[in-house]
């Protein structure tokens, strides 16, 4: 009798099991895309990003996601942005013609949402026109077609019926949307109009009154307001940083002290630090102060990774050797080829696609015409890829370039010389003294003027 009750529990247990369905933790995202010809699109949000295949043939995609939170989405179709609300289980099919914009269905629980947003980007074109026009108004004009844009998206959202949670969310979205407009209206007037002196009014609206520096809920949700709130650090930065003193760590001690959210605390002070760290002339206090703010453990593993390279490449070091360059003037240069002539070597790390790089060159021109005969040699590499080649000497040609022209063949990212200076951008200008140890390896730019001046003075050259 026990032998068959208990074959009866096991015969129980193992149907019980069969009607046990897997927890659902994905999305499906899919669709079709009439006249478009491209391989792939891209899902992007909140440092998310994601390639997804095209089907060229059939005019369709279709991804099984999992998704690292609920919320504002945006697939990128070629050029042409498409605003999605995503839930991590919740699938969603969209239907459009590239051709037409406003052609466009959504299908799931969130088509409702999809549909608002494509509602509310009609409202921008329709009463905003585009950002120029909107820019280039006079002050109450401007602040008037402001109140009417976030009115009309005020009445719309309401009038779609929303979801409750959403809808608290994107009236949020709408109010910092607005706040933005109004605190770049200063700086992009004076720029599309010519008039360098413009200042707002005594009565214009302070788009920062009673603003929150630690939301993280809008940080994740609200690019306005994640921009609003950089652009303010960046400005808090500038008012402490005193003349002479490093801004990279002043930014790092302004996060730290401005913003208390650890979410968007965390990621102000990595996305500053990836690029930062190449360019603090404090290395170590850059780093200590980075791993004493920051409580995200993968962004301090990836900040340390790059002091421990940058530490090879700080001041005093010996210079990374760089090997058969091709030279302009003919045969190949290492740096081998450059040192044990007495001279410093001020480094010009360029590219011809870079435009920064090339508005450099006549004042670098004009810096090799001052300090010729002197104890000092102008070297520019370019870190254009093989393709470039005949790019590369037209533009020496063109821009009449003068002293040592090298040429890698590779780009900063795939050439090892360049990878232990951890270059992020260009032009990068690095000063090596005449036994080959490095002076400074975030030497100022030409433009820099008396900050480069006075670092050649002290070096006597």
């Amino acid at each position: 009798m026990k032998r068959l009750v208990l074959l009866a529990l096991i015969g129980v247990t193992i149907i019980s099991c069969k009607k046990e369905k897997p927890v659902k933790d994905y999305l499906i995202l899919s669709g079709n895309i009439e006249n478009f010809k491209k391989r792939d699109i891209t899902l992007e949000s909140f440092r998310f990003s994601k390639k997804i295949k095209f089907d060229k043939k059939t005019g369709s995609f279709s991804d099984t996601l999992k998704i690292n939170r609920d919320g504002y989405y945006t697939l990128i179709v070629n050029k042409k942005p498409i605003n999605l609300y995503l839930n991590d289980t919740v699938d969603t099919a969209i239907k459009l013609d590239y051709k037409k914009a406003d052609k466009i269905s959504f299908k799931g629980t969130n088509a409702n949402i999809n549909s608002y947003f494509v509602q509310k980007k009609k409202k921008f074109s329709e009463i905003l026109i585009n950002a120029n026009k909107l820019f280039s108004l006079k002050e109450e004009a401007f602040l008037e077609k402001m109140d009417e844009y976030k009115d009309a998206l005020t009445e719309l959202s309401i009038a779609n019926n929303l979801p409750t949670e959403f809808l608290k969310s994107e009236v949020k979205n709408i109010d910092y949307e607005y706040l933005r407009n109004l605190s770049n209206y200063e700086v992009f007037y004076a720029t599309l109009t010519g008039d360098k002196d413009f200042k707002v009014s005594e009565d214009f609206p302070d788009p920062l009154k009673d603003f929150n520096y630690s939301s993280g809920d809008d940080y994740v949700n609200s690019y306005s307001y994640r921009k609003m709130l950089e652009t303010q650090i960046e400005a808090l930065t500038k008012e402490k940083n005193k003349e002479g003193e490093d801004y990279y760590l002043t930014y790092l001690e302004t996060v730290q002290t401005e913003v208390n959210d650890t979410l968007a605390k965390n990621d102000l002070l990595y996305e500053s630090a990836k690029s930062s760290i190449t360019f603090t002339t404090n290395l170590k206090e850059f780093h200590d102060k980075f791993m004493a703010y920051s409580t995200n453990k993968e962004n301090k593993k990836e900040i340390s990774i790059s002091y421990n390279t940058l530490k090879s490449t700080a001041k005093g070091q010996p210079a990374p050797k760089f090997k058969d360059f091709e030279n302009y003037a003919g045969g190949t240069t290492s740096l081998d080829d450059l040192l044990g002539k007495g001279k410093y070597l001020y480094i010009d790390v360029w590219a011809t696609w870079c435009g920064f790089c090339k508005r450099e060159i006549p004042l670098l021109k004009k810096l090799e015409e001052e300090y010729h005969g002197k104890n000092i040699e102008f070297v520019s590499i370019s870190v254009d890829d093989k393709n470039q080649h005949e790019k590369w000497k037209q533009t020496i040609v063109d821009r009449e370039m003068t002293g040592i022209q090298l040429f890698s063949g590779k780009k900063q990212s795939e050439l090892e010389w360049a990878q232990k200076f951890l270059i992020k951008g260009l032009p990068k200008f690095i000063i090596i003294d005449p036994n080959g140890n490095i002076v400074n390896p975030n030497a100022p730019a030409p433009s820099g003027g008396e900050e480069l001046i006075n670092i050649f003075n002290e070096l006597k050259i």
